[in-house]
This record gives structure tokens, sequence and C-alpha cells, in this order.
């Protein structure tokens, strides 16, 4: 396999064309979301995703990110976490891949539990567009302790809308962790 930035033999993305982490915090929602790339920097590994190698990319950026956090934050036993699926393609959940790789930070994964009920993309839509147009997330989840996933924050949206159904299905939703923020 060739690095697909440098072409060399290795990895999917070698040590050196791994992208530099970009960590940041905002608040959605009074939730604080962290993410660890600049969209800016990564863009054209996140279009990778609508791709087979998709899966393979997403795991590179999630494990550095993963071993990133686990060295910043510590968290309690107890903590599940739940990936934001809107529609899964091309055999992968890309934040089920997320979440799988979270596991080394004592987040137990759960895997397509929060699931869009309307197949909408929010891909270059204004921020109305995405108010006036709810994804409609529906999950069985109860009574547990929630780290939300997703690939990419741009307004919020899609968080703000699985955290409210979270909270009122009587879950503690912690925070969000997303691969890379459309700000940075």
């Amino acid at each position: 396999m060739r690095c697909l930035l440098c072409e060399k033999w290795g990895k999917i993305l070698c040590t050196q064309c791994l992208p530099t982490l970009s960590f940041g915090t905002r608040l959605v929602d009074e939730m604080s979301v962290y993410s660890f790339y600049a969209y800016s920097e990564i863009e054209l590994l996140m279009h990778y995703k609508y791709t087979s190698m998709g899966s393979r990319v997403f795991k590179a950026l999630a494990l550095q990110a993963c071993e990133y956090f686990a060295k910043k934050i510590s968290l309690p036993q107890g903590i599940f976490g739940v990936g934001i699926d809107d529609c899964v393609k091309k055999g992968y959940s890309h934040t089920g891949i997320l979440v799988h790789c979270f596991k080394q930070c004592g987040i137990k994964p759960i895997y397509g539990e929060l699931l869009a009920k309307n197949a909408i993309s929010y891909a270059g839509k204004s921020l109305e567009y995405r108010q006036n147009h709810a994804k409609g997330f529906q999950s069985k989840l109860r009574g547990k302790t929630l780290v939300l996933f997703d690939d990419i924050i741009t307004t919020g949206t899609s968080l703000k809308e699985a955290k409210n159904l979270l909270q009122a299905q009587e879950n503690e939703v912690l925070f969000a962790l997303t691969l890379c923020d459309a700000r940075l």
C-alpha cells in the first residue's frame, strides 16, 4: 500500500504525511465540542469517506486523535460513546470507526444507536437550511453517560439535535468529539 499523499510504500498515511493536530474547543448549546484537526488541513482526506478507502483513512486519523486525547484527558469509568450515523455508505460508518478507536481511552462504544431517519445532507448548506431541515435522530438509549462522536463540526446543528434527543431520554451527554472543525 502507498501513502495517499506522498505515495511512499507503507501505510495509508505515512508518519511524515499524517496531518498535524490542531486541537480546538467550542461550545454548542452549552456542550463542549473537542476537535482534533482543522478541516482546511485535512479536507482532501475527509473526502475519502465517500470511497472504499475511507475506513482506513478515518482509522489513521482517529488513532492519532485518540492518542492525543488520552494524554490530555482522563475519564471516569462507565462512559459510553455514540456516533451520529446519518446513513451508512460504502460498507462502513465513519463515526463507528471513531467510536471504536476511542475504546483505547476507556470510552465504551455503542454502534448504530443514533440514526437519522431523514436522509438529509448538510454538506454545503446554510445554517438556515440546517435549522429548518432536522435529521430526525432516533435512539433507544436510556440512562447512559455519553460522549457524542461526529466526523466534522460545521455549525453544530447535528450535535445539538442529537444532544437534545439523548438528554430528553434521560441520558447525560458530557461532551462531543469531532475529527475536525470547519472553523479551524
